[in-house]
Parts: structure tokens; C-alpha cells; sequence
């Protein structure tokens, strides 16, 4: 009976884990083609997108703890959990019941005590937290006040801005561009959600015309095109800022690539459109295309999935599922699951 031969096949198009590549030399061979199917696995996952949902009455441990530990089962060691504060020109009565109100603001003395008291969940940079700001509180003050306290990221979101009318360029005035310096000196990321794409969308579960539709009630008449390109005008007169398009800004991965090669501050997350759900494969040719851009792009793509500070497993699987069907290189799945985030928020690899 003739001998069955294996072949390995490309490994850039088909990659294997290391460990299995190492295993042909290891012992002069003694293991080679053991476990052969072994895949690349990111050592671990970082969550780039979490709002703290857990309210003001408990210590916010108590209200993390289940969830941080039920998404570490999945390899999920570290996320980065966004809380709401406020200082002095926006205050909550100034609420609207806008998107982010649903969120529990606090002010920066509040948030102080909760996180102190909470040391153990961001105790050796395990977990970090980023700071929401309120389109309203362009305050530099706050970036300081929260950066001396240990956040690592500034949170910003148009829905707000949208859902009350407010001019889509403020972002522009003199007070939000010193905000935007003194974040350069602070040397922290920022995590904006910029645009919101218009139709209903059953397989990420959204909704038509969300904040739209209340903005339009108010007299909005701008549209994602020029939010879009005020958050670029940031990207370029704030060089030193590090800029996270939450969603991938809503658009796709053509524009990303142009947008991605001339503007070199420029990065997204992959919550809600990367998701691929449970019972779907990729069609080959979409595959192959997305496979190339994340690997031209693996230094500007950050893992996240916009969950709540509540477990969701089905959320993690979705997202996790649409990495890891790229079958993507060993040091592509390490720069996106976690590395890229711990480079922009200037901390090491958990050991």
C-alpha cells in the first residue's frame, strides 16, 4: 500500500500555530505533524469597546465582577470599560434622554471613589478604563483631572450630538481643539463613535434611521458625509492623537483603506459590523478580499464588540468567530485581539 504524503499547503494563505511549525525541528522532528490542524490563536483578547451599564447603587466591582469573569472563559482578559463623567459646563440637568443618558454619569469625585475602590479590577493595568465626555464638555480640565486618576482612553459619540440638533462641527471650535491638545500631551486615544448608517440591518441587529430619526424631528439637516469629514479634520490638525473609528465608521473597507493611507492616526474597532454569525461562513471572495485588508492593515484594526458591562456570550462568539474564519497570521491576530490597543494605550502584554 503506498504511503500517504502530506501537503502542508501555503501556510501564507493557510497559516499554522507556531507551535506546530516549531515541532518539525524540535527534537530533531520527534513531533512533527502532531495536532497538524492546529490554527493560530491570539494569546488573548482585549476588548477596545465597553460601557459600564451597572448604575451608581452598587460599588461598579459588584457590578463587573460576573461579567469580567464570564468573558475570561472565552479568553477575553482584558477589556476597556467606558464610564460617563461630567464636570462643569454639562451637567445631568442638562439630560435629554438622549442615547448616552440612558448611561450613569458621573462626576469625576464619584468616579475617583468608585475606582479606588474597585483597585482590583484595574489593579497592573488588568483592565482599563476610558472617560465618555459629553459633546457639551469641552472642558481640558477633565482630560487631566481623568488622566491623573488612570484613564487610558477619551470615549466620544455623535448620537448625542445628533439627537439634539446640536452643529455637526463643534468639534471644530476653540475649546474642543485645546481638549484634543491636551489629550496629545496626555498621550491617550480616543474612541469616537462619529457616523450612524441609515438602513435597519438584521444580521448586527440595528434599527432604521437610529438617532436619525429624532434628529430629523429637530431640524438635523447634515448627514454621515459631514460628520464624517469633521472627525477627518480632527484626524489631520491633531496629528499627535491617536483616532479609533468606532464601527468602522459605518463605511467600507475601500474607503477605510484610502482613508487609512493618508491619515496615519487613523484607527477602527471591529464592533458590530465585523460579526459573523453562528450557523454563516464566509463566501470565499469575500473572504479573500477582507483577509488581505486586515493583514495590509493589521497595525490599525482594534477587537472590540460595544457590549454593555453585561455578559453577553453570543456577542463575544460573533465577533470572535468573524476573526478567526480569516484565518489570519500569528502576529496579525496579536496586533488585533490585543496588541494594538496596548501600544495606543501605552501599556504591556499581560505574561
Amino acid at each position: 500500500m503506498s504511503k500517504i504524503i502530506y501537503n502542508q499547503g501555503n501556510e501564507e494563505i493557510y497559516p499554522h500555530a507556531p507551535d506546530l511549525l516549531e515541532r518539525e525541528f524540535a527534537e530533531n522532528g520527534f513531533a512533527k505533524g502532531w495536532s497538524m490542524q492546529a490554527k493560530p490563536v491570539p494569546a488573548y483578547y482585549f476588548d477596545s469597546h465597553v460601557h459600564y451599564s451597572g448604575g451608581k447603587s452598587k460599588n461598579i466591582f459588584e457590578n463587573l465582577k460576573l461579567s469580567l469573569e464570564s468573558a475570561e472563559s472565552l479568553d477575553v482578559k482584558r477589556q476597556l470599560i467606558i464610564f460617563q463623567i461630567y464636570g462643569k459646563k454639562w451637567g445631568l440637568n442638562l439630560k435629554t434622554e438622549n442615547i448616552m443618558d440612558n448611561f450613569p454619569y458621573f462626576t469625576t469625585e464619584e468616579l475617583n471613589s468608585q475606582v479606588n475602590a474597585s483597585s482590583s479590577i484595574f489593579a497592573g493595568n488588568r483592565h482599563l478604563w476610558s472617560a465618555y465626555l459629553n459633546y457639551q464638555s469641552s472642558e481640558k480640565e477633565l482630560i487631566d483631572i481623568v488622566a491623573d486618576m488612570g484613564a487610558r482612553c477619551i470615549k466620544l459619540h455623535n448620537a448625542p450630538q445628533i439627537e439634539d440638533n446640536a452643529p455637526y462641527d463643534l468639534w471644530l471650535s476653540d475649546d474642543w481643539q485645546e481638549v484634543f491638545q491636551e489629550i496629545a500631551d496626555r498621550n491617550l486615544p480616543v474612541l469616537w463613535h462619529v457616523t450612524q448608517r441609515l438602513p435597519s440591518s438584521a444580521y448586527t441587529g440595528g434599527s432604521r434611521n437610529v438617532y436619525w430619526k429624532n434628529g430629523w424631528k429637530k431640524g438635523v439637516n447634515y448627514n454621515n458625509e459631514d460628520l464624517l469629514q469633521i472627525f477627518l479634520t480632527c484626524c489631520r490638525r491633531n496629528p499627535e492623537v491617536n483616532f479609533i473609528g468606532a464601527h468602522q465608521l459605518h463605511i467600507g473597507w475601500e474607503r477605510l483603506d484610502e482613508l487609512f493611507t493618508g491619515n496615519p492616526n487613523l484607527y477602527v474597532d471591529t464592533t458590530v459590523g465585523c460579526m459573523l454569525r453562528m450557523y454563516d461562513d464566509f463566501y470565499p471572495h469575500d473572504k479573500n478580499y477582507l483577509r488581505s485588508v486586515f493583514i495590509k492593515w493589521a497595525d490599525r484594526i482594534l477587537f472590540g464588540t460595544d457590549s454593555f458591562g453585561t455578559y453577553s456570550e453570543l456577542n463575544y462568539l460573533q465577533h470572535m468567530r468573524f476573526i478567526s474564519l480569516l484565518d489570519l497570521p500569528q502576529d496579525v491576530l496579536d496586533k488585533i485581539c490585543h496588541g494594538n490597543l496596548e501600544r495606543l494605550c501605552n501599556i504591556s502584554q499581560l505574561k
